[in-house]
């Protein structure tokens, strides 16, 4: 009998999905790391890989079918993140073992940072690191995601409504990314390396209930298995496949509604297009062609808001103004075509062209002049939707506040302070005001999750109704731990008001009652956010520059 053959032997589950054991697992991941090789395109193909290993059961059992079939051209990374106590002794002794056992491998230690909280910015320094390890220009780095990695990614998009590409999930290849294992369960790779008698170790990160993740792994999941008499996972992957299927199909007319919308002159400066041929494309060609010109001209960090505003201009459009961007542009609409301008503020010339440069002049100098991005809320908007959440706030505590029980407003330092003081003034209830601060972000920009007092409150709160006042929720880490402490106080009642909240940054399920703006997953600055403690004065919510922090 073939390997082919015996990797489909194996007992059949309820739900029809085959699930291996034994040596039967350990064929299953030969079988599955072959054939995702024999698709690599050249000069993929013919290159050494790199294998990234962390040392648990995926990558683990990965290694060792990649190391059969490919005897002396593997190279393995090991990235330590440095999140861990210990982290750096066990990426060391993993190296060790592979360098002694003549097999190339390295340590790479990176310092996860930057917007999106702590695990994009780990994944965002994990995959740099990968893609410079890489021993050729071409060659692929193979990663350790399942079936199972899948389904949750795509129950975790469904959830967020973060879009049709994200129900796409991962790709078997996406250079120079492959993954070999998207068709086996976990438990399969598990079994693979306990036939071998390869050892692996369980992160603790994957058990830890904090992070939105897990509790989808060990609690969504389960459940949605047995109400569904079985095969969710596997339904999920399915599903991923086809509307990857679907996604590739819509690019490809994004890209030929591309070619036809491109001003006839393509030597054009300010790469326009023209808004009447965009316009007779269906919307979700019409947007994933400006995805792709907007990205084509560098334009990143782009949420479904920032497109659907883009898309308004053609399908939707009534003459209305520009579109404001991250890295300090406007799209705007003038003479039947779209084009990409530089920023109105701080002081740029706005009929001036992206390719121009434009003078500010002397006599007017601009704070923090080229710092800022774009901006996301404006002065106004702030203004208008603090006096929305006051009059919103104002009637839900009318009957309980009163008297010697005014409403209590617990504000967290610093980044809080400019929205606190305007929400209390604008309330139309009697309220008293209380700070605590709390040591979280420092000078990074993403939230750590290790939380501890800096100041704590001047009174007691046992019997009071208080309200959290929250400059921004992220993580949700630091604002999980804070409740637990002041609810362990007793007060009559615990509520949540901020102004802001990142929905695909969030790790841990908070209960925030009152939100200002959901924004995307971008560090943001103003009004009370700073970065190295500058840029709290700004009137208005925007992003930085990368230069500024990296």
């Amino acid at each position: 009998m073939d390997e082919a053959r015996a990797w489909d032997r194996g007992r059949v589950g309820r739900d029809g999905s085959h699930q291996r054991e034994g040596a039967g697992a350990a064929t299953a991941v030969r079988v599955a790391v072959r054939r995702a090789l024999r698709t690599l395109p050249e000069p993929a193909r013919t290159a050494p890989v790199l294998v990234a290993l962390s040392g648990g059961a995926d990558s683990t059992a990965l290694l060792a079918a990649v190391r059969t079939l490919l005897p002396g051209q593997v190279h393995v990374a090991v990235v330590d993140h440095g999140l861990q106590e210990g982290s750096t002794e066990q990426a060391t002794a993993l190296v060790d073992g592979l360098v002694a056992d003549g097999v190339p491998a390295t340590v790479h230690a990176v310092t996860p940072c930057g917007p999106g909280g702590i695990e994009a910015a780990a994944r965002r320094a994990r995959y740099a690191a990968l893609r410079a390890a890489r021993p050729h220009p071409e060659s692929p780095v193979l990663l350790g995601h399942t079936l199972d990695d899948q389904a949750e990614t795509v129950l975790l998009g469904l959830g967020r409504g973060s879009g049709s590409r994200s129900l796409q999930g991962m790709a078997t290849w996406d250079p120079p990314w492959l993954r070999p294992l998207l068709a086996l369960r976990r438990r399969e790779t598990r079994a693979a390396c306990a036939a071998q008698g390869l050892p692996f170790w369980d992160d603790p990160h994957n058990t830890d209930p904090r992070f939105t993740r897990v509790r989808l792994r060990h609690e969504v999941l389960p459940l949605l298995e047995d109400v569904l008499a079985g095969g969710v996972a596997e339904a999920l992957a399915r599903t991923a496949g086809q509307l990857r299927d679907d996604g590739e199909a819509l690019d490809a007319a994004a890209e030929a509604l591309l070619v036809r919308a491109r001003d006839g002159d393509r030597t054009d400066p300010d790469m326009a297009l023209l808004a009447d041929e965009l316009a007779r494309a269906p919307a979700a060609v019409r947007r994933r062609a400006l995805r792709s010109w907007l990205a084509d001209a560098g334009v990143g960090g782009l949420s479904d808001g920032h497109l659907r505003a883009a898309d308004d201009l053609v399908g939707r459009w009534r003459g209305q103004g520009g579109v404001a961007l991250p890295q300090r542009l406007d799209l705007v609409r003038e003479r039947g075509r779209l084009r990409l301008r530089t920023a109105s503020w701080p002081g740029v010339d706005q009929g001036r062209a992206l390719t121009a440069a434009a003078a500010r002049p002397q006599e007017e100098p601009v704070v923090y002049d080229g710092d800022i991005a774009s901006v996301l809320i404006t002065e106004e908007e702030v203004r208008d939707k603090v006096a929305e959440l006051a009059r919103e706030v104002g009637k839900d505590y009318a009957d309980r506040c009163a008297g010697p029980d005014d409403l209590l407003l617990v504000g967290v330092l610093k980044g809080a302070v400019m929205f606190m003081t305007d929400l209390a003034r604008a309330l139309p209830v009697p309220v008293q005001l209380e700070f605590m601060a709390v040591s979280s972000y420092g000078s990074a920009t993403s939230s750590s999750g290790v939380v501890r007092i800096l100041k704590d409150l001047d009174r007691d709160i046992a019997g009071r109704h208080v309200l959290i006042v929250e400059d921004i929720i992220d993580s949700g880490l630091t604002l999980s731990w804070l409740l637990k402490n002041l609810e362990s106080r007793q007060p009559a009642s615990l509520e949540v008001c901020t102004l802001l909240r990142k929905p695909d940054a969030v790790t841990v399920d908070v209960p925030v009652r009152y939100v200002g703006f959901d924004i995307p997953s971008e560090f943001v600055v103003g009004y009370g956010l700073d970065y190295a403690e500058r840029y709290r004065d700004l009137p208005f919510i925007g992003t930085l520059e990368p230069s500024v922090y990296s």
